[in-house]
């Protein structure tokens, strides 16, 4: 990813990018690109679905493990 204007990001960078886990320099370097090249917006907008919906679900995942462990003591008692 040394020249990410001119070249399209791959799948792990996209991903990185909806996580937000880039430098401060990859991010704006992305960005850049993003404002000139509508097929790696139109992979960005899917990875931030994705990435949202994995959130969404871990966080049902969690709810459910804490609304599930006071259960879990009472009836081990």
């Amino acid at each position: 990813m040394a020249n990410i204007i001119g070249m399209h990001l791959d799948a792990e960078t996209t991903e990185k990018y909806s996580l937000e886990t880039l430098s401060a320099r990859k991010t704006a370097e992305i960005e850049m690109h993003l404002l000139i090249c509508e097929s790696c917006q139109e992979a960005v907008a899917a990875s931030d679905t994705w990435v949202a919906a994995m959130q969404a679900a871990a966080a049902k995942v969690r709810e459910a493990e804490q609304i599930e462990q006071p259960r879990r003591r009472v009836a081990g008692r």
